[in-house]
């Protein structure tokens, strides 16, 4: 019979973060806007990055991902938009706040 410190280790729910995940080149978009952005905050360890996809039905989706560097801890939030043009302006407005409150824009790989 297996002890329960074994049977955890068998079906662990812990998850990557999103911060030690592979991270892809983004390339810009014919019009030069970028539809992928991440900020850093080097001395309070945290990110914070944006991603105008298109979901299932053809909507365009804002999906917001902040938390700490090196940690499991932080969250995500999925906002609807009218449009691209509409979510590429909020990408810049996020851009925005964050480099106000101290965040950096990461370089592209």
């Amino acid at each position: 019979m297996r002890r329960e410190a074994d049977m955890g280790a068998l079906h662990s729910t812990r998850r990557p973060s999103l911060e030690t995940a592979p991270s892809r080149p983004v390339s810009p978009h014919t019009d030069g806007e970028r539809s992928q952005c991440r900020w850093i905050h080097p001395e309070k360890q945290r990110y914070y990055s944006v991603a105008l996809v298109r979901d299932l039905f053809g909507d365009w989706t804002l999906l917001q991902c902040w938390g700490g560097i090196g940690s499991h801890l932080g969250g995500q939030r999925l906002v609807w938009v009218e449009s691209r043009e509409a979510g590429l302006q909020q990408i810049m407005a996020i851009g925005k706040r964050r480099r106000q409150h101290g965040y950096r824009e990461q370089e592209r790989i």
